[in-house]
């Protein structure tokens, strides 16, 4: 590639990372077309095609992605009436959100508060069934990775990969990655959203020096409990209660001084919410 087509691929990443930054940060604020072509400094004809391009959809689907899965978590994580969610999400009506709410996880709003895949997770909570999902226990070896920290609500980490993913493919990085996590240091029940502490890792075969942003960081290896989870991100967090409150008291396993790592196993760009395949490893000792 030549210095000039080097640059032009460093200056389209930089402009995109602004505009996904920009979408994460306004999800209650207008986001036209005109508006994003705007933040990315590109004329509105040619900036979206590059943004699709190099995120692997439109902006437009990037804020419809994010204003669901926001208003997902709003239904399984809280008591936060329907309607109100629907304002939330940007939608006019009730009906309008059903619709697009429905077009993305296969169901209403009102059928997946009180049927999605975290309610069987608050049952076996609930039952205090140790056995209700598989679990195993896999040895990992330590480490390199460069992360996008940030400070906030964890639902916040799809921005840092976001940035992750912009800054590296600056670097032309992109490449030489094996693998990805998000590394979650806080526990979300001892803090508030906006203290809580996580980044978005890219692991690397060999030690990296900083990039931008990105610090160099150590997953730290040994044996981690790993529970399988498929569907939307959003009912995770009925997963960990599962997990904290039920399975590791009757494990007989004791918790290493190490950070919760999440895997992300398919795109959500191009994946259905309730296909979606994830993995909560938590650090252990091996009874």
């Amino acid at each position: 590639m030549s210095k000039q087509a080097q640059g032009t691929s460093v200056a389209y990443y930089d402009r995109i990372g602004r505009v996904s930054n920009h979408i994460h940060d306004n999800l209650d604020a207008p986001l036209d077309l005109d508006t994003l072509a705007d933040v990315a400094a590109m004329s509105r004809f040619h900036w979206h095609r590059v943004y699709r391009a190099v995120m692997g959809e439109t902006a437009a689907q990037t804020v419809k992605r994010l204003r669901l899965a926001r208003a997902a978590s709003e239904l399984s994580n809280s008591a936060i009436r329907i309607p109100e969610i629907a304002k939330r999400a940007g939608y006019s009506s009730d009906v309008a959100f059903s619709r697009a709410f429905s077009g993305a996880y296969g169901t209403s709003p009102g059928n997946y508060r009180k049927t999605g895949t975290h309610v069987a997770l608050l049952e076996a909570a609930q039952a205090a069934n140790a056995g209700a999902f598989p679990m195993q226990v896999r040895e990992l070896p330590e480490a390199h990775a460069l992360g996008a920290h940030r400070t906030g609500t964890y639902m916040g980490i799809d921005k840092a990969f976001g940035e992750l993913m912009a800054t590296l493919g600056e670097a032309g990085k992109l490449s030489e990655m094996i693998g990805a996590y998000g590394v979650f240091f806080d526990d979300p029940d001892a803090l508030p959203d906006g203290e809580l502490r996580s980044a978005a890792a890219a692991l690397f075969g060999t030690p990296s020096e900083p990039i931008g942003t990105l610090k160099p960081m150590t997953i730290a290896g040994g044996n981690y409990a790993v529970l399988s989870h498929k569907g939307p991100y959003s009912d995770m967090r009925a997963a960990y209660d599962w997990l904290f409150g039920i399975w590791l008291p009757e494990s007989g396993h004791e918790l290493r001084d190490a950070p919760i790592l999440e895997a992300y196993l398919n795109d959500p760009k191009t994946t259905a919410p309730a296909e979606l395949l994830s993995e909560i490893l938590l650090p252990i000792e091996v009874a």
